[in-house]
């Protein structure tokens, strides 16, 4: 008999809070970096079977947007920050 968790059947719950460091994000999240840009804005992203993707928008090393998209990637479609 096999026993799994919601989080391994369904992907991790995101762990955050508007304004919080990169560093700590990515200390409590398992992320992808999918952008970055030469003047530091960074965009992550998080996949979750019930939610879909999830993208975290950085600016200045701190977290300023969070959007919940269908595709992996729809953080292309809307504006950066």
């Amino acid at each position: 008999m096999m026993l799994l968790s919601c989080k391994v059947m369904y992907g991790p719950t995101p762990k955050f809070t508007m304004g919080m460091s990169e560093k700590e994000f990515k200390e409590k999240n398992k992320s992808e970096m999918v952008l970055a840009t030469e003047d530091g804005e960074k965009i992550f992203r998080m996949y979750n079977v019930l939610t879909d993707y999830s993208f975290f928008y950085f600016k200045n090393g701190k977290l300023v947007r969070f959007e919940n998209g269908n595709h992996p990637d729809d953080y292309k479609f809307g504006p950066l920050l």
